[in-house]
């Protein structure tokens, strides 16, 4: 008997296979049914423009870019470290203790004011190195993140660090101006002339433009805004940032208001401005870029910078300028101009040593 051919893909078509999706669903039944796909995430997709010149579909354009976030990350242990280590070294004044010890011990008691300053200067030498290396340790990789996401409109950001320089100044004098008082140098800013006077500029530029800055955006941005902004609104954060950076700078003057509130000090509206300014600055700086750390050190770095080269070139010779001049005698003008360029100019560094 002749046997019927066999299908060499399975079933024969005359013999259908059994059903295994249900009954009535055809030869191999109805294939499971797809879940609805969900609607567009973010509303309404965009419609496409209108056709060309010649008729073809708009071209699809590719997703703007926008700025990445440098991601700060959580707090460690190594953090509350780091600002025991601060408050030890820079505030309370531990790297001090180091004026016991020869050669600072020499220096420091020669009686001669050169030798006093540049061991006051070393002392800061010291003192900044340890925290760099502290900061760098926690934070180099949060530093890599940002320099990683600096590359989003890099060409802007590089060319709103001086401008920012010379808003920074603009405002200043302006509000100086508005609230009707004269320009005011704080005691931090006097040490620091002080000192320079007997320090090489490349020198300052190390400590006072590169290191120091570093330190402070640690603190400042980095814990204050960058890794607190994750508990709290980052608006909020940069009001306590702009607000304690300051007092950095005045703590003597703070020390001596505790002690003694009716003693006169050098914390006044006026001398306070110029920190305000730049904390508001480098602060809106730092939440703009994505909580870029390398951004608001290269700004509070070139401020200091440009801060040196005025104390060091432009300030000594503007004033050498007036007094040969003639006008030094017009109504204070040589002195009232040296106040206003120690205003506009101020370093933002807290001495160790000298305060």
């Amino acid at each position: 008997m002749t046997q019927p051919p066999q299908n060499p893909y399975g079933h024969d078509p005359r013999h259908p296979a059994p059903d295994v999706y249900g009954p009535g669903a055809g030869l191999y039944g109805q294939p499971p049914q797809q879940p609805a796909q969900p609607a567009y995430p973010y509303g309404e997709p965009p419609q496409p423009g209108p056709p060309d010149q010649h008729g073809w579909p708009p071209a699809s354009l590719p997703p703007r870019k926008r700025q990445r976030d440098s991601e700060p990350g959580r707090f460690v242990w190594g953090d509350l470290i780091a600002v025991l280590a601060y408050v030890v070294v820079m505030l309370v004044g531990g790297v001090s203790l180091l004026a016991l010890v020869p050669p600072f011990s020499t220096m420091l008691g020669s009686g001669v004011e050169q030798q006093e300053q540049q061991a006051l200067f070393l002392l800061n030498v010291i003192g900044y190195g340890v925290m760099v290396f502290i900061a760098l340790a926690l934070s180099a990789k949060a530093l890599w993140r940002s320099v990683r996401a600096f590359g989003h409109l890099w060409w802007l950001k590089l060319l709103l660090v001086p401008v920012a320089w010379v808003g920074t100044l603009i405002l200043t004098a302006l509000l100086v101006l508005g609230l009707g008082g004269e320009p005011e140098t704080s005691e931090n800013q006097l040490a620091i002339e002080s000192m320079l006077a007997f320090v090489p500029f490349l020198a300052a530029v190390l400590v006072m433009g590169l290191l120091g800055p570093y330190v402070e955006e640690y603190f400042f941005r980095h814990l204050l805004i960058g890794k607190l902004s994750r508990y709290i609104n980052i608006w909020i954060c940069g009001v306590i940032s702009v607000i304690t950076f300051p007092l950095l700078h005045f703590i003597p003057a703070l020390v001596l208001m505790l002690a003694d509130p009716s003693a006169p000090t050098d914390l006044t509206v006026i001398s306070v401005v110029p920190y305000v300014v730049m904390g508001s600055v480098f602060t809106l700086a730092y939440i703009l870029t994505g909580r870029s750390l390398i951004y608001a050190w290269l700004l509070h770095a070139f401020n200091n910078v440009m801060a040196l080269v005025m104390a060091y070139f432009v300030q000594p010779q503007l004033e050498q300028f007036l007094e040969d001049s003639g006008i030094d005698d017009v109504g204070g003008l040589v002195a009232h101009t040296g106040a206003v360029l120690r205003v506009l100019t101020e370093t933002t560094l807290a001495l160790t040593g000298g305060k």
